[in-house]
Order: structure tokens, then C-alpha cells, then sequence
């Protein structure tokens, strides 16, 4: 008859009586570490892993252990976790349990080459797991090698050719190939498979765009925001779509609905601000802009635009202030050039602005001057009402 097995609670408190009576067990305390880290003791857990290490330093499951817990700690800790399982590594080589943690942590340092490195070892060691494959597809894909993620993306599809998630992140690659007519058969599938699914849909309007397939984008596009009637990036995607296909009126109407949404939404702010310079629509533009600047203060194209709109309202003290902004922010950036060119913009303008309030300052004088006495009497009445 088998007995019930312990709780991990039951465990613990055994482990704890067993360590009492032999404190020099590494394993105990290594095994009591992950008891802990179970139980989220993690400080706790931290200092039973260092004991297990003090005792023998060439642990391997402790360091990794200790790694883990370090993880689990926050991504301030990727750093320390890194080097705890660099040292299990280094006593045991072929643990893949402890490289793909070791792939984790440098995700989380965002060392991409490194953690590519480390993919690419567990797709030899471990060819059928998709997982591997998936991740390394997703590295290229993020390092710019395109038509390596493709073939990773088919590795994938190759063991499990009903992957949604494979299939759009395939489309996308293929899409950057410009290899349009493959991105599209792949983000269709994705689409049929998982019908439900807002990212299917959305990369696949992003490949129609790319393909300069507006319809079809803006069909796609729709379909998504059945789904995410409140995503204002999708709104702000189907006005792109629109300004292409010159409606110029939609696409308004879709910038403006996204930046109803999401009164920080940037893009659809700017695309609004630029949008109305366009059309020479300077009050609608500048308010645009101001909207913009009220949270996005470091990007000095979009100072520089809202300073052009205020100049083309004869608005030269306002396009004074932006155009020292855009300076600063372009010095900052390091482009030396545009913040020499709206430099020189912004001194035209302080000149202007100083004109301006020179003559609104005669115009101030002559209206005093020139007021009549029944005027004059006229205000005193008032006031004294």
C-alpha cells in the first residue's frame, strides 16, 4: 500500500530537522533553496543556495538554483543571475537546462547576439522542440536577418504547421524580404486559424499596406477593430491606409478617432500636424501640435513643424520658442547642422516678434491718445459701476 506523498511543507520542515543534524549537506540546502523559492521565501531561498555553495563550490544545480531565484527577483537582477549560471555552465557544460536559463537572463540584459548564440546550440541539441526555433526566427528577425528567421519560421511550421503566432511572425519577415506574395499566403493562414486573434489581422493589413494593397489592408484593418474597437493604433493605421489611398478626408477622421482614444497617442497626433500643414490648415495644424508638445517635448522635427505653422499665422513669438526648442533637442542629437538652420529661422522670427510687440505697443499708445473725452467719461461710468 503506497503512503501519501509530503506536501512541500512536510518536506521543508524534514529537510530543516535533517540539516540541523548534518549542516555540512550541500545538497540540503540546495533542495531546500528551491523548497523556499516555491514557496516565493526568495531572500530566504538566496541565503540556503550561498550555503550550499560555501559548502562545495562546484554545485552546479546550486548555482543554477541561485540564478533562478535571482530571476524571479527582477530584471535588475539579470546581471548576477548571468554570471550564477555562466559558473553552472562551466562545471557542467551540457546542462541545457541551465543555458536555456542563461538565454533568458540575456533576453531580459537585451544581449541579443548572445542570447542567439545560446538558441542556436538547443536547436542543435534539441532539433523537434519548436520553442527553440520559434525564439531563434524571432532573434533574426530582430537583429535584421530576414531570410535566416524565414527559415526558422519553416523549421517551426516544419513540426507544428498549425502555429498562428509562427505563421504571422513568418509574414512579417517576409513582408521586410519584400517577398509579398509568400507574406501574404502566411499572414492569411494565420488569419484563418486563429480568426479571433487581433494580431493576425493586424499584420496582415500591414502586408497588404506594404504590398500597396490598400483595400485589402483597410479590409483587414476593420476586421480588427471589430475585435479592439479601443486599440488606437489600429485607427491610426486604417488613416495611413486612407491618406495612400488619397481620401484625405478618412484619413483625418481616423487620426483624429485615435487620438480620441488615446490623447497621447503621438503618431496620429503628428500624422494630424503634418496632414493639415498640408491641406494649409494652420489653426487646425498648430493645434494639433500644441496637443502634441503638451507630452512629447524631446523631438525636434516636431518642434520645428509646429514652429513653421505659427510663423505661417504671423505668429512670430511662438515660432520663436519653438524653433529654440527644435535647436536644442537637434544639438542634443547631435545634428549640428539642423540646429544651425533653425537657429537662423528662430533669430528671423525674434526679430518679427519684437516688431510685433512694437507695434501692438504704438497701436496701445495711439488708441490712448485718440480716445475722446465722452469715451474717457464713459469708462469712468463703468468702472464706478
Amino acid at each position: 500500500m503506497s503512503s501519501t506523498p509530503l506536501s512541500d511543507s512536510e518536506l521543508l520542515a524534514a529537510l530543516e530537522k535533517h540539516l540541523e543534524a548534518n549542516p555540512n549537506d550541500a545538497a540540503g540546502w540546495n533542495m531546500k533553496g528551491v523548497l523556499l523559492a516555491k514557496r516565493a521565501e526568495f531572500g530566504a531561498a538566496l541565503r540556503s543556495l550561498d550555503t550550499a555553495i560555501r559548502i562545495k563550490s562546484d554545485l552546479p544545480e546550486a548555482h543554477t538554483n541561485r540564478g533562478r531565484v535571482l530571476m524571479a527577483l527582477g530584471p535588475e537582477k539579470a546581471s548576477e543571475a548571468l554570471r550564477s549560471f555562466d559558473r553552472a555552465l562551466e562545471l557542467s557544460p551540457k546542462n541545457l537546462d541551465a543555458l536555456v536559463d542563461k538565454a533568458a537572463a540575456l533576453r531580459t540584459l537585451g544581449r541579443a547576439e548572445e542570447e542567439l548564440a545560446c538558441i542556436e546550440i538547443l536547436c542543435n541539441e534539441r532539433p523537434d522542440e519548436p520553442r527553440f526555433w520559434t525564439r531563434r526566427g524571432d532573434l533574426e528577425t530582430e537583429l535584421g536577418r530576414m531570410s535566416d528567421a524565414v527559415s526558422s519560421y519553416d523549421r517551426v511550421l516544419s513540426i507544428s504547421p498549425d502555429s498562428a503566432t509562427v505563421l504571422v511572425h513568418r509574414a512579417v519577415a517576409l513582408a521586410i524580404l519584400e517577398r509579398f506574395k509568400e507574406a501574404l499566403k502566411s499572414a492569411e493562414s494565420a488569419s484563418k486559424l486563429s480568426p479571433d486573434d487581433v494580431g493576425a489581422w493586424r499584420v496582415l493589413a500591414d502586408v497588404n499596406l506594404r504590398a500597396e494593397r490598400y483595400g485589402a489592408a483597410m479590409k483587414a484593418l476593420e476586421r480588427a477593430a471589430v475585435l479592439n474597437p479601443t486599440d488606437a493604433s489600429i485607427e491610426n493605421t486604417m488613416g495611413m491606409v486612407s491618406y495612400k489611398s488619397h481620401d484625405t478626408k478618412t484619413a483625418i477622421t481616423h487620426f483624429e478617432r485615435a487620438a480620441m482614444i488615446d490623447k497621447h497617442h503621438g503618431s496620429a497626433l503628428k500624422n494630424l500636424g503634418f496632414i493639415y500643414m498640408e491641406l494649409e490648415d494652420w489653426e487646425a495644424a498648430v493645434k494639433a501640435w500644441n496637443r502634441l508638445t503638451s507630452f512629447l517635448k524631446d523631438d525636434p522635427a516636431v518642434w520645428d513643424a509646429k514652429a513653421t505653422t505659427h510663423a505661417r499665422l504671423e505668429d512670430f513669438c511662438s515660432a520663436a520658442d519653438a524653433w529654440e526648442n527644435a535647436r536644442r533637442h537637434y544639438r542634443q542629437s547631435g545634428d549640428e547642422k539642423e540646429a544651425q538652420r533653425v537657429a537662423v529661422l528662430g533669430r528671423a522670427a525674434r526679430i518679427n516678434c519684437a516688431r510685433q510687440k512694437r507695434a501692438a505697443k504704438a497701436q496701445r499708445e495711439h488708441e490712448k491718445a485718440t480716445r475722446t473725452f465722452s469715451d474717457r467719461f464713459e469708462m469712468r461710468r463703468k468702472k464706478g459701476q
